[in-house]
Parts: structure tokens; sequence; C-alpha cells
């Protein structure tokens, strides 16, 4: 991975001074497992799946995926030696049950809690659902914008059998590994993080993930989004938060 050098402007310390000194609500990563009801999830050609996802549905599920792609400037491109996992489009998949909206409302709070947004009006749409079978992974990027007050990414991991798959991410310096693995199948893990921050998907050794993406307003993924007034407000989400941090 190549880094420019950027030359540091001496006169920005004593304004680094005084944020240094600022107290932070929030950090650039949240995680964590909640136990709940499943949600109902069906795949267009899979059915309704299990818990944890045995392994007849995983290859029903993979016979219909596509191969993910990633951004490299104004491209989108697939390339296995750079990312190897198998995605599923939002409109082939179904996510429901009688306290599903609920759960996802407490998840979503959970999150803002611990990004530091707590007041902010944040919501999650669906992006895509991954599965990384074995040798999974995706090396180390940052998340591109798709859509409109985009400023960080929601991750849900459904229940299935696997080892391996650390979610690392890092940020200003910091660097923390996040295992999504969830210990009981009644249990479902997350972990979100800002847009700006660098992450990297390790290998996968047994088996398969699923993970549902979506948008943050606040996927791989749920997106976050944040609104107000019934309009976006991408700018001032995206400097804030980073320059909160």
């Amino acid at each position: 991975m190549q880094y420019i050098e950027v030359e540091y402007n001496q006169e920005l310390r004593p304004l680094e001074a005084v944020l240094s000194r600022v107290k932070q609500p929030g950090d650039f990563f949240v995680c964590g497992t909640v136990e709940m009801p499943m949600p109902r999830v069906e795949v267009e050609g899979a059915g309704t799946l299990s818990f944890p996802v045995p392994d007849a549905q995983i290859a029903a599920i993979v016979r219909r995926a596509k191969r993910a792609p990633y951004g490299r400037g104004q491209e989108t491109i697939v390339d296995t030696t750079v990312r190897k996992v198998w995605q599923v489009a939002p409109d082939k998949v179904k996510l429901g049950g009688k306290s599903w909206a609920a759960n996802f409302e407490t998840i979503l709070s959970k999150v803002k809690a611990g990004l530091g947004c707590e007041d902010a009006s944040v919501s999650a749409e669906l992006y895509k659902l991954l599965v990384y079978d074995r040798g999974g992974f995706f090396l180390a990027h940052r998340d591109t914008e798709k859509a409109d007050g985009m400023f960080g990414t929601l991750v849900v991991t459904l229940p299935s059998t696997y080892r391996g798959g650390a979610l690392r991410i890092r940020h200003a310096g910091r660097e923390v590994t996040v295992d999504t693995n969830t210990v009981d199948p009644s249990e479902l893990s997350y972990v979100a993080f800002y847009a700006d921050c660098e992450r990297r998907r390790r290998n996968t050794n047994r088996r398969s993930r699923k993970l549902l993406r979506s948008w943050i307003d606040f996927c791989e993924h749920r997106m976050l989004r944040r609104k107000s007034h019934g309009f976006s407000i991408i700018s001032t989400v995206r400097e804030g938060f980073r320059f909160r941090r």
C-alpha cells in the first residue's frame, strides 16, 4: 500500500492542543452482541434461512451470488486477490419478523451511543448480504459513499459456524480487531464504524460467515445516514464527525 506524505501545518498546533482537551462522547467504532429472536431472512433461491445457517443453504446462496467488487478511484473492479467474497443484492433479500423492526432499532440506538451521535437522527438501510466462505477476505480499504448522507457502516452478522474472519479497523493511529462471531445461535453481533476508518477482513478459516450489510445515516452492511429537516447534510455530518475525533 502506498502513502502520500503531507507536510503538517505547524500553525495548527494551538488548535490541536485546544481540541485535544474536548471531551469526546463516542469512539470511531462500536461493537457488541444482542440476544433476541432471529429475524426472518428470505433469500431468493435459498428460502427462509435457518440458524445457524446450514451448509445446504450456504451453498444455495453462493450459487445465486456474485463476486463482490471494490472501488478503485472512479472504477468498480472484481479482483479476488483484493476482495474474495460473495454478495447478494438487497432486492433478493427480505428481512422481517414480528419483532425485527423494534430489535433493529435497539441495535441502532447502541450504535449511536457508541459513536457519540445519540442526539442525531440516524437511519440504516440494507445494502447487501455477503457470504465469506473458506479463504474469504478483503484487504485494507475505506468505504466509499454509497448514498447521500452516508457517514459510516454497520455490519450485522448472522449466526453461522466458522472460524477466523476477524475485522480489523484502524483510525488516526489506533487499531482494533473485532471478532464478530457469536457464542449462541440466539445472538446477533454488530460492529459499526465511521467511513474514514481503514478496515480489513481477515481470512475465514472454516465454513461460512453471513453478513447483513446496510447503509449508515449512520452494511458488509448497513449504511448509516443522517438527515435534518428532510434534507441531507452530507458536508456537515462528514466534517463534523471527523473534526470531533
